[in-house]
């Protein structure tokens, strides 16, 4: 018996270090690529290269060293998650036969900026910053200099992104953090559920269940209000004020309209700032989102909820102002009387002009009979859609309809349709 288990042990450790001595030789030499290319624009460097029994690859004290210029990044650790040791052994090969893994979740640990060498890019920051809004006439976003005067010239972050399947591969999980030391963290999730088909038609008929962006404060949204309201002259409370009245004519000024119950959020969290959490339960299928057009349209489908502090969840509600349209000058005076018009005639009654289409129902076993025609399908799960047949066999049909000006082709299982009406035969 002690035998049997000296030789399982030997097969164990054996095993470990072979797939150990394998990943990370493979490891190893693509972040000496990595560097190698790099070397035109900096020097990238790393420590010690780990295999985790779990099924983790680690990699110690990455640093890049950016050439005459501010841009030095370290990361204290990096790691690569799978499932377990075997399908990280074999996570090359998954991927180049373009396969998907059980489960990957890349985590990076201790990432470690210097501002003040990143300055260049830091005040050259053309991104709006909301949270800049009201912090000065002009002040569209915090430069280096204003995240110094806060106390930011160094930070310190941590940032993960994971996904799983689970094993019967009809369910994924999206989950991605990213926190900053004193400042805040960001996470966000998606859980879809699969279709029970192959390539495209399993994305097309996916299904969103939720998704969730959530924002806690570690001590950034203080900081700036105090900031900004001695840049303003202002106490405060009176700031906050101010801030939340501009964050709202700042989304006006982007064509956002806000409702009144989200500024009053928006305005709580600021008053009390510890979470912030925008989340949507809708059930919606990919192919809806993508045959509507209208991203107001598209807002109502996802019906967002806005949740302050761990509270009791508020919708979301806000419309997309659309461009008005500005009218052509008035020439009438500049321009030349024009004869008298004939009067005109009566238009003729709507039902003189057009016609109703036509539509006939027909089997489904006659679908060849139609190709390239204008036909209206019904599936089981109550979906409609209209376009044409580009090609069928016994199992799917390729459909073809218009979409965002368009033309888009999607795979339809012939099982799953349960009405067919062709238009104007």
């Amino acid at each position: 018996m002690k035998r049997i288990l000296l030789l399982l042990l030997i097969i164990v450790v054996g095993g470990y270090g072979a797939a150990h001595w394998h990943v990370t030789r493979t490891v190893q030499s693509q972040l000496d690529e990595a560097a190698l290319m790099a070397e035109g624009v900096g020097r990238l460097t790393y420590g010690q290269i780990w295999v985790i029994p779990t099924g983790e690859i680690r990699v110690h004290n990455l640093a890049f060293s950016a050439h005459g210029q501010g841009g030095d990044v370290r990361i204290e650790r990096a790691s690569l998650e799978t499932a377990n040791l075997l399908e990280l052994v074999q996570l090359g090969q998954t991927l180049s036969n373009e396969e998907i893994p059980q489960r990957l979740a890349l985590r990076l640990s201790g990432i470690e900026l210097d501002l003040d060498s990143m300055r260049p890019l830091v005040d050259n920051n053309a991104q709006q910053h909301m949270l800049a809004a009201g912090c000065g006439d002009e002040r569209t976003y915090f430069n280096f200099t204003d995240l110094d005067t806060m106390g930011y010239r160094q930070t310190r972050s941590d940032m993960t992104l994971e996904y799983r399947l689970n094993p019967e591969r009809d369910n994924l999980q999206v989950e991605g953090e990213f926190t900053t030391e004193s400042m805040y963290r960001m996470s966000t999730r998606l859980d879809v559920a699969l279709a029970d088909a192959q390539g495209p038609a399993a994305l097309m008929g996916a299904t969103l269940n939720q998704v969730q962006i959530r924002v806690d404060d570690l001590g950034y949204v203080p900081e700036v209000m105090s900031f900004c309201a001695r840049e303003t002259g202002l106490d405060v409370d009176t700031y906050k004020t101010r801030h939340v009245n501009a964050w709202e004519q700042l989304w006006q000024e982007q064509g956002v309209v806000l409702a009144d119950n989200v500024v009053e959020a928006y305005a709580s969290y600021i008053e009390q700032p510890e979470s912030l959490r925008v989340e949507s339960f809708a059930r919606l299928n990919a192919m809806q989102m993508m045959m509507v057009s209208d991203p107001q349209a598209i807002l109502d489908l996802i019906a967002p909820q806005i949740v302050v502090n761990d509270g009791q969840p508020s919708p979301l509600q806000l419309t997309l102002a659309l461009p008005q349209r500005v009218p052509e000058p008035d020439n009438a005076q500049s321009q030349p009387e024009a004869p008298q018009a004939e009067p005109e005639r009566p238009a003729p009654e709507p039902a003189q002009t057009e016609r109703a289409p036509r539509v006939i129902e027909v089997p489904v076993s006659d679908l060849a009979d139609w190709m390239n025609s204008d036909i209206i399908i019904n599936l089981a799960d109550g979906r409609e859609f209209r376009g044409e047949i580009e090609s069928l066999n016994n199992d799917e049909l390729q459909f073809k309809q218009s979409v965002f000006g368009g033309t888009m082709v999607m795979p339809v299982a012939r099982d799953t349709i349960r009405r067919v009406r062709v238009v104007n035969p």
